[in-house]
């Protein structure tokens, strides 16, 4: 439609300029070139008519180029917040399987046995290689930390690699939620941090373990799953974007603080705060959807949600943001 206008306005110039010159020598002919000085008008007439359509169509090619423009950015925002919350979502119900597996494998006979008797060298040993199994058939967790009542460190599944045995974490707010759940249906998480024991980021989740495994059995310790953060990198390098729409962004999942707790191109992990944009502050309000606005002396857009939880796990209060060019 635009270059259609164009090809217009170039032929009407074209039309202006004859009628002027028909103009000039319609005057020069004198008497003789009347005539040809109404033809000459009449073209000025038609000249001027095709003009002020023109404008017109103009105007309205612009209103609806803006339309459209609105229309594909609602479309676009739209779409990556969709992928924002999918994101988030898919880390949730992984999420909430961790839960789960914490909750079961605390009423584990040897983990059980162990804490019971906590100085006996030969359960301690069995938990350890129970501990080991798990850890081979369950690779997304780091390690397996089971403490007494005292928060002194009974066993761990990777004692070759972690030498964990008689560390103190009485004063980790993960061993603390453990021993103050009610029953054997809760549990704690602790947010994404360097796991001090381990030296990787990690999620831990942690239940009390009772006794007799029973659900609400007298606390005789806690168990402790690490769950290796490096999944995280999975969910957000493999949203689905187009690949032209990869190069070009950046998925972020971030925590109830603004911090970035996992990115797409791995900057800012625990450093950098990204509560100043204003998609970041709605999607911890609790909002899903887009903004455009400017980051950098860029105008972007942000599309973000914040996590749904899934059943009984109900999140951090983390949340997912998609940084794109406009």
């Amino acid at each position: 439609m635009r270059e259609g206008l164009n090809a217009i306005r170039q032929i009407n110039d074209s039309v202006k300029l004859l009628s002027l010159n028909a103009r000039i020598e319609a005057a020069r002919a004198g008497a003789s070139g009347k005539t040809f000085a109404v033809v000459a008008e009449e073209m000025k007439t038609l000249s001027d008519r095709v003009q002020v359509i023109a404008e017109k169509l103009d105007s309205e090619i612009t209103i609806t180029e803006q339309e459209i423009s609105a229309t594909e950015t609602q479309a676009r925002g739209n779409r990556l917040s969709d992928l924002a919350f999918n994101a988030i979502e898919v880390l949730d119900r992984n999420l909430y399987e961790r839960t789960a597996d914490v909750r079961w494998w605390a009423t584990e006979a040897a983990f059980v046995d162990a804490c019971r008797s906590s100085g006996d060298e030969h359960r301690r040993r069995v938990a350890v290689s129970r501990m080991g199994v798990i850890l081979k058939n369950y690779t997304i967790y780091k390690e397996l930390i089971l403490a007494d009542v005292n928060g002194r460190i009974i066993a761990n599944g990777k004692p070759d690699r972690y030498s964990l045995c008689d560390t103190d974490v009485s004063g980790r707010s993960w061993f603390q939620g453990a021993m103050a759940t009610s029953t054997g249906n809760e549990y704690f998480v602790q947010d994404v941090e360097k796991c001090p024991l381990t030296g990787d980021l990690a999620v831990i989740y942690s239940a009390a373990v009772r006794e007799g495994g029973e659900t609400y059995g007298k606390v005789i310790g806690v168990l402790a799953v690490v769950f290796d953060w490096a999944q995280a990198d999975y969910i957000v390098k493999n949203v689905r974007l187009s690949e032209e729409e990869k190069k070009n962004s950046r998925i972020l999942l971030f925590n109830r603080d603004g911090y970035v707790i996992a990115s797409s191109d791995g900057k800012g992990i625990l450093a950098e705060n990204v509560a100043g944009l204003e998609g970041v502050r709605r999607a911890l309000k609790g909002e899903k959807g887009f903004t455009i606005e400017t980051a950098d002396r860029k105008k972007i857009m942000v599309a973000f949600a914040r996590t749904p939880g899934y059943e009984t796990y109900r999140g951090l209060g983390w949340g997912c943001a998609i940084l794109s060019p406009t």
